[in-house]
């Protein structure tokens, strides 16, 4: 089929990913941050990849850092198809869970079970904060995702710092990274951030 021409199997840091490019981005710009978000990872550690797409961050967790369980969440179908398959393809299902569901409706089922929460969902991911920190254990760390002009961060903190604090939280900001430029004098973020 004509479609067919455009499914792709990429290969990166030894993960493979199945996917239909003509449906499905993939950023190789966040090949960096994807790395990073491995190395950052501790033994026996429980993550939420809130959206997971065709498992960006959670193939690479899985398959080289020592996590007990990683629930990954992908609300597109196209793209938790591919998730499924990816997971099969880089044999961790029995670390990987997939979830076929809005990350606002699992975060009540699952409750405060993550030691790391991953939201990597541009442009904002902002309206996602208040279920991350239905998900996010006390003292875990979030990994929050965003982009601001002239490579400033504070207003994306202070979105952390705000829901935060409605939930009886306090933020320690760990780091700042600057992934990669998004448009012109436009940038995207991650802070990493302990839930305290």
């Amino acid at each position: 089929a004509a479609s067919d021409v455009y499914k792709r199997q990429h290969k990166e840091h030894g993960i493979f990913y199945k996917l239909d490019v003509a449906k499905i981005m993939f950023s190789k710009g966040n090949l960096n941050e994807r790395k990073r978000i491995i190395d950052l990872v501790r033994k026996n550690e429980v993550i939420v990849d809130m959206f997971a797409g065709i498992g960006y961050f959670s193939l690479g967790i899985a398959k080289f850092a020592s996590p007990k369980r990683i629930y990954s969440i992908e609300k597109n179908p196209e793209a938790f198809h591919y998730l499924c398959e990816n997971i099969k393809l880089n044999g961790v299902k029995n670390i990987v869970k997939p979830i076929h569901a809005d990350c606002r409706e699992i975060a009540l089922k699952l409750g405060r079970i993550a030691d790391r929460v991953i939201m990597g969902l541009l442009p904002s991911c902002k309206e996602y904060l208040p279920s991350a920190m239905k998900l996010i254990k006390r003292n875990g760390i979030l990994h929050y995702h965003g982009i601001e002009k002239e490579k400033n961060s504070k207003s994306l903190l202070e979105d952390v710092e705000e829901v935060a604090k409605r939930e009886g939280f306090e933020v320690n900001l760990l780091r700042t990274i600057k992934v990669k430029s998004y448009a012109p004098k436009i940038y995207h973020f991650v802070l990493d951030c302990q839930i305290l």
